[in-house]
């Protein structure tokens, strides 16, 4: 297809399926978007709280062997497969920024907690780009 196709195809909102979308979705089927944040933005929010004062709660859905490797000073550790049972435990008046590796499970785990009403963002790159941009971190088992 060229190019002039496909922006017509876009612009006219003709709907192909495509033979990438897994069999479970649709091809109207809408992602979700989800809030993100970067390393720098988030440095900034948790050494100068917004408008409600409270600084984001960073919640990190690693798993226990990920976390103890590197993780962010002060994040909150709840692996991804906890979330359902441990939901009632977050925070619904602060904003939470979900921390993970390189920033997949996050975007999925923040689209999550929006769908239930959580003000959530995903932080882009996760923990990797946290300590690359010079974000403190800590090792071992947690104090």
């Amino acid at each position: 297809m060229g190019i002039w196709q496909a922006i017509r195809r876009l612009v006219s909102r003709e709907r192909t399926p495509s033979p990438h979308l897994p069999a479970t979705m649709d091809a109207d089927e809408v992602e979700p978007v989800v809030a993100e944040i970067t390393a720098h933005e988030l440095r900034e929010a948790l050494a100068q709280p917004g408008p409600g004062g409270s600084p984001p709660l960073v919640l990190d859905v690693r798993e226990p062997y990920e976390w103890r490797q590197v993780r962010m000073p002060g994040a909150r550790h709840m692996p991804m497969n906890r979330m359902p049972e441990q939901l009632d435990d977050l925070p619904r008046d602060r904003r939470i920024v979900v921390v993970c590796a390189h920033g997949s499970r996050s975007y999925s785990v923040a689209a999550w907690l929006t769908e239930h009403g959580y003000p959530a963002a995903s932080l882009q790159g996760g923990i990797t780009q946290w300590t690359i941009q010079g974000g403190p971190i800590e090792q071992g088992a947690p104090q």
